[in-house]
């Protein structure tokens, strides 16, 4: 799975940096006097690419430098004043990691959220305990719950000892440095070989310098809206920590149109009755594997509903 991940890594990268500069150096350099930016659009094209540059560093340093030490901050918090629970193991693996000698583990867990309504959820785990065996199937373990369930972490193993990889957060930081260097060195070189004492007006919409933080900005708000698709983000998980389950009857099924990896979208159109009684409407997409499209639920499924708005649901196994 990493290999997989590295590779279309790669891929992307390819097209957003090596790409964008190949295409211009065969197209558009050397910059003709006639076809140089006014100044006013070459400064305004300038800022742009310095605003697309400084969002770039501002979302890696939010969600990779700074995201571990909140997450092990909301972890101390959890363990501190989370909501216990009793967690049955469904299924449990070892990854093949080993953290300072010690087996790292996916357990499948199954659970009550928030709301009393079972759920379950994938968590990763170091076995400092090997003797106690703790991590085999159908066996029950001590957790906790966050209180106000949306940003990672929501749940933590009971008597967990956090603590921050600082070795990666190093290889991090260091690699920020060293692009926040190879940007503004890409800045000079551009305006020492371009500018021929005409400033910025060799700027374009299609120059390198614009177009790589824009693609790079289109591939990290693609991610979001994936997530947001997949309900894979924080308010995702919020509500199915938090969500109160329900039985919905299926009013109507349909295609969207919307494809991922080949995996039809699919619309539910349900009723259900919450917890006061009164009827609701909600509709809710997901993707449907190709060889489950045959076998989604046509008559009734079971949904997990936000107590705060009613018509922000989802599917109990999403």
């Amino acid at each position: 799975m990493k290999a997989y991940l590295w590779f279309w890594g790669a891929f992307l990268l390819f097209f957003a940096l090596p790409f964008p500069c190949i295409l211009y150096l065969g197209t558009s350099w050397p910059v003709a006097l006639a076809d140089r930016s006014p100044p006013w659009l070459a400064l305004l094209l300038l800022a742009l690419s310095l605003v697309l540059w400084l969002a770039l560093l501002l979302a890696f340093l939010h969600y990779l430098l700074l995201g571990p030490p909140r997450a092990l901050h909301r972890t101390r918090s959890i363990l501190a004043a989370g909501e216990p629970r009793t967690a049955l193991i469904e299924q449990a693996e070892q990854t093949g990691v080993q953290v300072r000698g010690f087996a790292q583990w996916t357990l499948q867990l199954s659970f009550q959220n928030l709301s009393r309504t079972p759920i379950s959820e994938r968590l990763l785990v170091v076995d400092s305990k090997p003797q106690l065996q703790r991590f085999a199937a159908g066996r029950a373990i001590d957790v906790r719950l966050s209180r106000t369930p949306g940003a990672y972490p929501n749940i933590v193993l009971d008597g967990a000892e956090p603590e921050l990889d600082v070795a990666r957060l190093w290889r991090r930081g260091i690699g920020a440095v060293i692009a926040i260097v190879a940007v503004a060195a890409a800045y000079v070189c551009a305006y020492r070989l371009q500018s021929q004492g005409l400033g910025w007006t060799f700027l374009s919409f299609g120059h390198p310098l614009l177009v790589c933080p824009l693609v790079l900005c289109g591939y990290a708000l693609g991610l979001r809206l994936l997530g947001r698709l997949l309900q894979a983000d924080a308010r995702g998980d919020a509500l199915k920590y938090r969500g109160i389950g329900a039985d919905a009857k299926v009013l109507n099924v349909r295609q969207t149109g919307t494809y991922l990896n080949e995996q039809p979208q699919v619309e539910f159109q349900l009723e259900y009755i919450d917890r006061e009684g009164v009827v609701r409407q909600a509709r809710v997409r997901r993707f449907v594997p190709l060889i489950e499209l045959a076998n989604i639920p046509r008559e009734q499924v079971t949904l997990l509903y936000d107590p705060d708005d009613r018509s922000h649901v989802r599917l109990e196994d999403a």
